[in-house]
């Protein structure tokens, strides 16, 4: 499709003397409508679209509807009924009264040509640039992160239901691209034994581990199947490839036997497919709970004085990816766009010692609190209670006794760890039956970053930073806003691309949004007084 010049600078005269009349100044889609010519721009959407080709539908008034449908929550079909009957998305939009709209599927097309072109960042950047124009983000401030979880748009399946859907799914797609071998190759009992859904809510233990085992036996039979005659159009399916990693993950064969087993304990690490319908979902738990699905990943400034705060980083990872390993992807992208923070605020599951040095090399602090020592040692006999000496590569012992030998762990940041062990210095302590009872004596595995942890330990302690971290808490007030009045805790959609499309164009919505309220603090505040940063 070919992008066309037919985007209204100026709204018709007919749209604006209704719309100025009936919506306040900062109404979201009066701002919009009066502001929108300084944020986005058709030249934005160049690389989306060919030279040739039928004219596409204006890529503004598809990326401010979509932006629209994200801030009433609404669906496609609704969105696109909304662009014609109301008068505030008509005023915005740069519409006549009298346009009469277009097939909502299309909002579905823009989506997909967004995220085939890496673009799905675009809208949620040419808004807070917005945002920033206004002054209410300002550089070297003071920012907060914090995660929730997404359920994905899937029904959750058992193992053995896993293993059905996954054969199922490959068939369809098999006998659509390779109908031909398909008659030939696979026998009708086995089509009709897998092409059809099912469900195990009716068999005891025994017959699900007969028919778990007997799926595995069949999968692997298709696998071997398609290696040795199927054309290579059907080998290369993303069907056929889940089915490959499926059958990896939850069962195994033996060479020389062909013996089929299930494999024990059922698998539930990060790369874990949990369902065909969508391979990015996961599996994590949390203080009780478990979903499949994904994590949402906020950040928001928290400047001090400022009623109204401004999302300026948003991302969907894997749903077990731990909150500590997005830390250095979320400063890397505020850095790219020129918003690092001096000052970030986050939770104590973002906090590592590696996080602490990366964030303190590229100019930012990490605050948070690190968790103290875990060690299950009594009290006394902690390693916290050893003494190391880093110069002369020693430690000594709440026993006074001195380590023998001192092992360093170098990292490729440069930063250096060590293996303190004791062996024979432990012999005939008093104490070493509750320090060290093995044969070994006593080892220690000291952190690269024991200098930043065993620091940020004693600093958390204290009036002046548990102040401080007053500022992290109202992240809480925003996750919730994403979840109940964005729809961020369920997925719309399949795929983390697509689900982090939504995450961003409800980042945006709700920018605009607290855009429209702070300007409208700013003209009730009294003269001298400004609400912005």
């Amino acid at each position: 499709m070919s992008l066309q010049d037919d985007w209204h600078m100026e709204i018709p005269d007919d749209t604006a003397r209704v719309g100025q009349a009936i919506l306040e100044e900062n109404d979201p889609y009066r701002l919009v409508g009066d502001q929108v010519n300084a944020f986005l721009r058709l030249k934005d959407f160049v690389s989306l679209y060919s030279e040739l080709g039928r004219g596409a539908i204006c890529p503004i008034i598809l990326s401010l509807i979509t932006l629209f449908q994200f801030l009433e929550n609404i669906p496609d079909r609704v969105a696109a009924n909304w662009a014609v009957t109301r008068i505030d998305w008509k005023y915005a939009l740069h519409l006549p009264l009298t346009w009469m709209g277009f097939d909502h599927s299309n909002l579905s097309h823009f989506r997909d040509r967004l995220i085939e072109h890496g673009a799905e960042r675009l809208v949620f950047e040419r808004v807070m640039e917005w945002v920033r124009s206004v002054g209410f983000v300002k550089k070297h401030g003071k920012q907060r992160t914090d995660s929730t979880h997404i359920i994905a748009c899937v029904e959750r399946v058992s193992r053995l239901e896993l293993a059905w859907e996954t054969l199922r799914t490959a068939l369809r797609a098999i006998k659509g691209q390779a109908p031909m071998w398909y008659e030939r190759v696979i026998p009708a009992a086995f089509h009709q034994a897998y092409t059809e859904r099912h469900s195990d809510w009716r068999l005891n233990k025994e017959e699900v581990k007969a028919k778990m085992k007997e799926a595995g036996g069949d999968g692997f039979w298709l696998l071997d199947r398609l290696e040795e005659s199927a054309p290579e159009e059907a080998l290369g399916l993303p069907e056929v490839e889940t089915l490959r990693q499926v059958w990896k993950q939850q069962f195994e064969r033996k060479e020389e036997s062909r013996k089929v087993t299930v494999r024990k304990p059922p698998i539930k690490g990060k790369g874990v497919i949990q369902t065909p319908h969508d391979q990015d979902a996961r599996w994590a738990e949390k203080r009780g709970n478990d979903w499949i699905g994904y994590r949402l990943q906020v950040s928001e400034t928290a400047e001090d004085g400022v009623e109204k705060q401004f999302i300026t980083d948003i991302d969907v990872v894997d749903a077990n990816e731990d909150d500590s390993e997005t830390v250095d992807e979320i400063q890397g992208r505020l850095i790219e766009r020129d918003l690092k923070p001096d000052e970030h605020y986050v939770d104590r599951g973002y906090v590592s010692g590696a996080n602490l040095a990366h964030s303190a090399y590229r100019g930012t602090e990490l605050m948070g609190r690190a968790l103290s020592d875990t060690s299950q040692k009594p009290e006394g006999y902690r390693q916290s209670d050893f003494k190391l000496d880093f110069e002369r590569r020693e430690a000594t012992c709440p026993e006074g006794r001195v380590s023998k030998r001192w092992y360093e762990r170098p990292q490729t940041d440069g930063h250096v760890g060590a293996e303190i062990q004791f062996k024979d210095r432990c012999e005939g302590c008093p104490a070493r039956g509750q320090c060290a009872p093995g044969k070994s004596g006593r080892t220690l595995t000291v952190s690269p970053y024991h200098k930043e942890l065993e620091k940020r330990r004693a600093e958390q302690e204290t009036e002046a930073f548990k102040e401080k971290m007053k500022r992290r808490p109202a992240i809480e007030g925003t996750i919730s806003e994403m979840t109940r009045k964005h729809g961020m805790r369920r997925a719309r959609y399949r795929g983390k691309q697509k689900v982090r499309l939504q995450a961003l164009f409800s980042g945006a919505a709700a920018n605009l949004k607290r855009l429209s309220q702070a300007l409208e603090l700013e003209e009730q505040a009294p003269v001298g007084v400004k609400t912005g940063v």
